[in-house]
This record gives structure tokens, C-alpha cells and sequence, in this order.
């Protein structure tokens, strides 16, 4: 019983002390792309959790097209591209199924508080009115590259990302 017990402890010690060793997660950063969003929100889109990086061209004072991507341990992981335009772009619906720069699975439109807005299984764009020095509108597109497309299983976290997200990035542009 003693010998039992004591390779028990030592066992349980053993466990310890390697999970100790063990690389914890990577704090969710609390801006992305320029704008500040809680890592609850984005948390759900980085699953697995690792090493986050951000590769950015985006420049809010330019206002020009450009691309911003979160890579989660090399992998890429979210996938944002801001536009500006001098109207709207149209039928961002038609757009989501036909685009190769959109190109959302199964999108449907939503009413998120935006001129439109749509929403796919794998991400969402949405579109609103905004002065900039690169027109008078804002089109935003996020696409999380770990969506399995079928599945509609993380819709409504892309949705809670996006409706949040959009708003706050029209605050930083001095939209919203």
C-alpha cells in the first residue's frame, strides 16, 4: 500500500511539473488590423490557439484597398479586406457567391446595422456609408480560413465577430 501510494505521488508530481513546462496559449490580441475587438469575439474564430501573428497593409489615413491577415502558428487564420469606394458596390449577395475576392459558402444576406450586410459559413462583408479620402464607402470583408465551409457550426461567432468588429472599424475611420 505504501509503495502504491508513494508512486502515485511521484507520478502526480512527475505530471505537475511537466505541465509547468508546457507552453501556455498565446494571449487573443485585444486590436486586430487596427481595431480594437475582445478576444471572446475573435476567440472562436483562432481555434486552435497558438502563436498569432499579423501581417498588415492597411492604412487608414491612405484609404486605399488593402488586405490584413491573422495567422495562428503559421497558418492562416483570419483574412480581412478593407475597401474603399466612391459608391456602393452593389449586390454584396451577388457578390459573395460569384467573387473570387469574397467568395463566401452558403451566404445569405443579414441585417447587421449596415446598408447591407451578408454572411456565409466561413465569414461575412458588409458594406456601409463612409467619407474617406478613398470614396464615400467602406466594404469590409472578413473570411476565417479555418471554417470548415460545410459545417454552418461557427456562423454565429463570424456573426457576432462581424457586427462588432465592422462597427468598431467605422469609429477608427471616423464612420460611425
Amino acid at each position: 500500500m505504501r509503495r502504491a501510494l508513494t508512486a502515485a505521488t511521484a507520478s502526480a508530481a512527475l505530471l505537475l511539473s511537466l505541465a509547468a513546462c508546457a507552453p501556455s496559449e498565446e494571449a487573443l490580441p485585444e486590436t486586430i488590423c487596427g481595431t480594437p475587438v475582445s478576444p471572446d469575439l475573435s476567440g472562436p474564430l483562432l481555434q486552435p490557439r497558438g502563436k498569432v501573428v499579423e501581417g498588415s497593409r492597411v492604412d487608414r489615413q491612405e484609404a486605399q484597398t488593402a488586405p490584413c491577415v491573422l495567422s495562428v502558428d503559421g497558418e492562416r487564420a483570419l483574412s480581412f479586406r478593407f475597401a474603399f469606394h466612391d459608391r456602393s458596390p452593389g449586390d454584396l449577395l451577388a457578390l459573395s457567391r460569384e467573387s473570387t475576392v469574397i467568395g463566401l459558402t452558403e451566404p445569405a444576406r443579414v441585417d447587421l446595422g449596415f446598408e447591407e450586410s451578408v454572411l456565409g459559413n466561413d465569414g461575412a462583408t458588409a458594406t456601409a456609408p463612409c467619407k474617406t479620402a478613398g470614396g464615400d464607402h467602406f466594404t469590409l470583408t472578413v473570411q476565417a480560413k479555418r471554417a470548415y465551409k460545410k459545417n454552418p457550426d461557427l456562423r454565429p461567432h463570424v456573426e457576432a465577430f462581424m457586427r462588432t468588429y465592422m462597427a468598431e472599424t467605422l469609429k477608427t475611420l471616423g464612420c460611425g
